[in-house]
């Protein structure tokens, strides 16, 4: 009986140390953790965070450790605010910011004058192909005129601007004055039309004016039905030499006179005038 219960605590002994031999050869402890972080804000910017750990603890004094981490970090930006800028060589900002010009892409085109006014003291040019097509929609006997026997040009004659301080709107130059006042030119019987008289509005009244008195001088030998100097008979009727040719502006249907203060042409007057007309230009 003694010899039975030493065999069962032996067995006993032995599956206690076989359960604790096993244990400690086959225990295994595993430890995962995976994190993911998503952090997503208004510009849709996304970090992504994975971190995976792995312990295995073995016994004859063998321990292996292995830690992987996986990291993915991803930026974009989906921001949908669009701001449209002008290009900066289309404007122009003042120092104090207070003026802004927004120029247009769009370019004028100007013709240039490539003729022979170009070395004319004074010329200016920008507005002589206006100026041409001007004299082309004159009244004929003035067109006829000015395209055979005077030059029309665009410009600020430089001795009239020394004379009164200032471009004037128009000149009439029978003689070719220089700046110095010197007379012979090139220009001699010429009508000068300054950037001014355009931007006033009434350039063709201007140009009509100017043409009147190349009209004049190029009469002056006229003789009238009553064998009298019929321009020294003219400037006697209508008070002098610039109220002459603002009744030839009237005459031939402008309207802008800056010497003339009778208003509207009478009967009379636009009969004298077409006596003086058909008399002195044949026409």
């Amino acid at each position: 009986m003694k010899d039975k219960y030493i065999s069962s605590l032996i067995l006993i002994l032995f599956l206690i140390s076989s359960f604790i031999f096993w244990s400690y050869t086959n225990a295994e402890t595993e430890a995962t953790q995976t994190v993911t972080t998503t952090l997503q804000d208004n510009s849709s910017t996304t970090t992504s965070t994975t971190t995976s750990t792995t312990t295995t603890l073995q016994d004859n004094s063998s321990t292996t450790t292995s830690t992987t981490t996986s990291t993915t970090t991803t930026l974009q930006d989906n921001s949908s605010t669009t701001t449209s800028l002008i290009p900066e060589d289309n404007v122009a900002v003042s120092e104090d910011s207070e003026s802004v010009q927004i120029i247009s892409n769009e370019e004028d085109e100007v013709d240039i004058y490539e003729g022979p006014f170009t070395s004319f003291a004074g010329f200016q040019g920008t507005n002589q192909s206006s100026l041409e097509d001007l004299v082309t929609g004159l009244p004929e006997t003035l067109r006829n005129i000015l395209e055979k026997e005077v030059l029309v040009i665009n410009g600020c004659h430089q001795y009239a601007l020394l004379l009164v301080g200032r471009c004037p709107y128009g000149v009439w130059d029978s003689s070719g004055t220089d700046p110095e006042g010197e007379k012979g030119t090139d220009w001699a019987l010429s009508i000068w039309i300054s950037d001014r008289a355009f931007a006033t509005g009434d350039v063709r009244d201007i140009l009509i004016h100017e043409a009147s008195h190349a009209l004049s001088y190029l009469t002056k030998t006229c003789i009238s039905p009553e064998n009298t100097n019929f321009r020294k008979d003219a400037w006697d009727y209508f008070d002098g030499e610039e109220q002459f040719a603002d009744a030839l502006v009237l005459y031939f249907d402008g309207e802008y006179n800056h010497y003339r203060s009778k208003g509207p042409l009478s009967n009379e007057e636009t009969e004298y005038l077409n006596n003086y007309i058909s008399t002195c230009t044949g026409n």
